[in-house]
């Protein structure tokens, strides 16, 4: 009897000892799954990180795009960059007289090419120009449709060689300049103006100062102006740049002009620095 107990006995230490066993296989197996589970989850695709070398291009373009738009006033950079994030253009109107030429390839037709294969969709340009004196444009349907178009930003060249040709003073070109800025300002308020004069003329008395007093107008309303007169010879080759009634630049003004302005709103010193 004591024998068989004993049997017995040894053979539930072997069976015991063997499910012990089983049990730690089992138990060992399925934490080392887990963890593998877990580890694949981790790593898993969908939620990596971006590669460093998507971050770097966003933020090269980021600071292209800051370096491009850098002569800016401080609202319309602001301002464009808040329509960029939203997917819509940011409206640019290009506002003055027929020497802008818009038709001859002036200035402004260069400096819409130029800011569309640039800015892209971005930005959209369009050229306002108009045969009138400041006082005829800001009573008239002229103003009414650089309105309609809504803009975000006014280049204005502001009449000031058609008032000095038809007896319009210094000071209505000034009103009419300022009534222009509420009536834009009411219909956008995002909206930013830019002065600059028109092309300068050769022997001109009386029409240089009216420019410096349009300068100092805009200085004294905090309007930004964009002073262009220093690009062009200040002697006798000034005629050569334009046309022979000095009406309107020349093909050679225009280029003038245009590199001007291009540098102005298109700042590729500042992209490649």
């Amino acid at each position: 009897m004591k024998k068989f107990l004993l049997t017995l006995l040894a053979i539930s230490c072997v069976v015991f000892l063997y499910l012990g066993n089983m049990y730690w296989k089992e138990k060992t197996t399925l934490v080392a799954s887990e963890e593998k589970d877990t580890t694949t989850v981790e790593n898993s695709p969908s939620e990596e990180a971006p590669a460093p070398e998507e971050e770097a291009a966003e933020v090269k373009g980021k600071k292209d795009l800051d370096s491009i738009i850098s002569n800016w006033p401080e609202e319309a950079r602001t301002h464009f960059k808040e329509l960029k994030k939203k997917g819509e253009p940011f409206k640019l109107a290009i506002v003055g007289s027929p020497a802008m030429g818009e038709s001859d390839n002036g200035w402004a037709p260069q400096l819409k090419e130029k800011l569309s294969s640039e800015l892209g969709s971005q930005v959209n340009v369009e050229i306002f120009q108009s045969e009138v004196t400041s006082i005829e444009f800001i009573n008239g349907e002229k103003s009414d449709n650089v309105l309609a178009f809504e803009p975000d930003l006014v280049l204005l060249e502001p009449f000031s060689l058609t008032d000095n040709s038809n007896q319009v003073g210094t000071v209505q070109n000034h009103e009419s300049i300022l009534m222009f800025l509420r009536e834009l300002q009411e219909t956008n308020e995002d909206s930013v103006l830019l002065l600059q004069p028109p092309h300068p003329l050769e022997g001109a008395t009386y029409y240089p100062q009216q420019i410096e007093d349009l300068k100092e107008f805009a200085a004294e309303e905090s309007i930004s102006y964009l002073d262009h007169w220093g690009s062009w010879p200040d002697d006798e080759t000034l005629s050569d740049y334009l046309i022979e009634s000095q009406d309107t630049p020349n093909e050679k003004g225009y280029e003038i002009w245009a590199d001007y302005l291009i540098e102005y709103f298109i700042n590729e010193s500042s992209e490649s620095s």
